[in-house]
């Protein structure tokens, strides 16, 4: 009887199917599963969920308990084999954040309620988000029911031709541009990592794509969705989702089971970023005087002064688009370049961050020497070029970083200021971006660390007329 219903239902137009509520379930279950942000209680969905019970990793053991993600917790035994899997009939309609069992937890939300709850509600997570843009991408109300491992080429129609995919590292592949990667990697013996099958769900079979990206096709809607959540760059694609009207070199970034959990992993608990190179300006800045000071005070007393430190010199780079990076004891080191539309004149932004500083600190100082008879001085070192912006650490503990040459130059730099006597210096690419909206002192050449040629710096002079600030 049960067969014969089901059977009833899935001849039903599928229009139909997304208006009508999901029969057959206990009035709670229907109450619950209404409020749930993503999966509608309706037929279609009870269906695919009909269609796959068994699959699901987490599967209670109870075919009434289809749409237990959406409708509340399981009353059966749930065997935890596995959570937010890429196997599960459902999970593409789960925000990339969860990290809970489903059915364990009782639904899949925007955001996990699990372990990661605290680590999405950080005050330091959502100032991240103003400087990484993160887009869910596309969302549905109804689950897909294409057929695993189907990609969505029919929106890039046009006539097939032969072309050639250059794995790096593996060997060319002669295929067509109707074909996906994938595919074509699989087909001439290349192990090409894919755990969902090629359903875009796992992103282990990603490739970064180093020449011929013009050649890809756009990312269609499956793979758009999951590199917003993976965060991943232009040139990183899905290679189970991903064609070419032309020849393209890639390379294939999952090899091994450390890579599979951390691409599986990426994007549940919070803003995830995959590396990519930006053109940025980096501020180093130090209190010169902070040993003499530290040397002569209580422990509650220097904490006490270096946040209020922060909080001053803090409030002046992030008024001009800055992104506090890190600090490093009395040290600090911002990023100009990543703020939504302030990407284009981060040199200058910098640069009056840098004057900002200086006048916090200057106003900073009348507290300090009235209560500490005492006063900071800072030196603050400028420099602009190609940096690579990331997370990075130990998966229990990692964070949003920039890393070479320019930023190991920016911090050469304003080490240089003990040496010459002065406050701010700047790089020669930085000056030459912004030398006509400034007055200068004078320019010095220095070695530094790491540099086999001297580096030519200029010291700009805050306290003359700004000839021509934008």
């Amino acid at each position: 009887m049960m067969k014969l219903m089901i059977g009833m239902m899935n001849l039903l137009p599928r229009g139909m199917k997304e208006r009508l509520p999901a029969p057959m379930l206990r009035k709670e279950r229907m109450e619950t599963g209404s409020l749930h942000p993503t999966i509608k209680m309706n037929m279609a969905n009870l269906l695919v969920c009909n269609r796959n019970c068994g699959t699901c990793p987490s599967f209670p053991g109870v075919k009434g308990e289809a749409l237990f993600c959406a409708g509340g917790k399981s009353s059966a035994v749930v065997k935890r084999k596995g959570c937010n899997c890429v196997s599960c009939p459902i999970y593409d309609l789960c925000s990339g954040y969860n990290s809970a069992y489903f059915c364990v937890n009782g639904a899949c939300g925007t955001k996990d309620k699990g372990v990661s709850a605290k680590d999405l509600s950080d005050l330091s997570g959502k100032y991240l988000e103003r400087f990484v843009h993160f887009d869910d991408g596309p969302s549905a109300a109804t689950l897909d029911t294409s057929p695993a491992g189907a990609s969505e080429h029919t929106r890039h129609p046009g006539e097939r031709v032969d072309i050639v995919l250059d794995f790096i590292e593996d060997k060319p592949v002669k295929t067509d541009s109707d074909t996906p990667f994938l595919q074509a990697s699989l087909s001439a013996g290349i192990n090409h990592t894919h755990i969902c099958g090629g359903r875009a769900r796992c992103s282990t079979c990603r490739c970064l794509v180093s020449e011929g990206l013009d050649n890809v096709k756009p990312r269609n809607a499956r793979e758009a969705r999951l590199a917003a959540i993976k965060g991943f760059s232009p040139e990183v694609r899905l290679a189970c989702q991903s064609t070419a009207t032309g020849d393209v070199k890639l390379k294939r970034l999952v090899l091994d089971d450390d890579d599979i959990s951390q691409a599986i992993h990426e994007g549940r608990t919070g803003l995830n970023v995959v590396g990519r190179e930006i053109d940025a300006t980096i501020l180093f800045a130090d209190i010169r005087s902070f040993t003499a000071f530290s040397e002569k005070s209580l422990p509650y007393d220097i904490v006490h002064i270096l946040n209020r430190y922060f909080d001053v010199i803090g409030g002046a780079i992030d008024g001009n688009g800055g992104y506090i990076d890190k600090y490093m004891g009395d040290g600090i080191m911002a990023i100009f370049g990543l703020e939504h539309g302030h990407q284009e004149h981060h040199a200058m932004l910098a640069m009056r961050s840098a004057k900002a500083m200086l006048e916090a600190v200057a106003e900073f100082n009348v507290y300090l020497k009235k209560r500490y008879a005492h006063e900071f001085r800072i030196g603050i070192g400028i420099h602009t070029g190609p940096a690579i912006v990331g997370e990075l650490g130990f998966r229990k503990k990692t964070e949003f970083t920039a890393i070479g040459d320019t930023v190991n130059t920016a911090s050469r730099i304003e080490s240089l200021n003990k040496l010459a006597g002065t406050t701010v210096l700047v790089s020669e690419a930085t000056y030459l971006l912004v030398k006509e909206h400034f007055s200068w002192q004078k320019g010095y050449t220095a070695p530094v660390k790491g540099k086999e040629l001297p580096v030519k710096v200029f010291e700009p002079d805050f306290q003359a007329h700004e000839p021509g600030i934008i």
